[in-house]
């Protein structure tokens, strides 16, 4: 027997503010502050693949949010994986994972060629840099609404 009850949606607004882009170790990292509406919000980092290519692709989406960060693996993964963010704080877990994990997060996200190709020494010296990007990200200005299952909220309004 199926349900047919009609899906309660409801209206969610998201406040972005305007990209920054950082290259770096053989990736392209473009990042922005987002606002969930009144639920949660801080930095998404979106990781593409070497700037160099014809056909760039976006491997990992990393939220940095304050009250649950988490990223996905390829990017377009619906699924989220939980960051423990720690002492540092959700920029703090962002930082490092550019800086010292890229290879293994990519890997996760079955990019497995583009993690072996990676620079390294590069990415493990831009510690200051990846921080200093991130934190001078410009504040949410533009609105954009959607859509979604009121239950969908619910479970993330916790």
């Amino acid at each position: 027997m199926t349900n047919n009850a009609p899906v309660e949606m409801t209206t969610l607004a998201i406040w972005k503010g305007p990209d920054a882009e950082l290259r770096v170790g053989g990736l392209r990292l473009v990042a922005c502050r987002r606002e969930v509406d009144t639920i949660d919000g801080g930095v998404t980092l979106y990781v593409w693949d070497d700037p160099a290519k014809a056909e760039s692709r976006e491997l990992l989406r990393i939220d940095l949010f304050r009250k649950r960060p988490h990223y996905h693996a390829p990017a377009d993964r619906q699924d989220e994986t939980r960051i423990e963010a720690g002492a540092e704080g959700s920029l703090g877990w962002g930082v490092d994972a550019i800086t010292t994990r890229a290879a293994e997060l990519l890997t996760e996200g079955g990019f497995e060629s583009v993690a072996a190709a990676l620079d390294g020494d590069a990415l493990s010296g831009a510690g200051p840099t990846v921080r200093r990007f991130l934190e001078e990200l410009g504040e949410p200005c533009e609105r954009s609404t959607f859509d979604v299952p009121a239950s969908v909220v619910a479970g993330v309004r916790g």
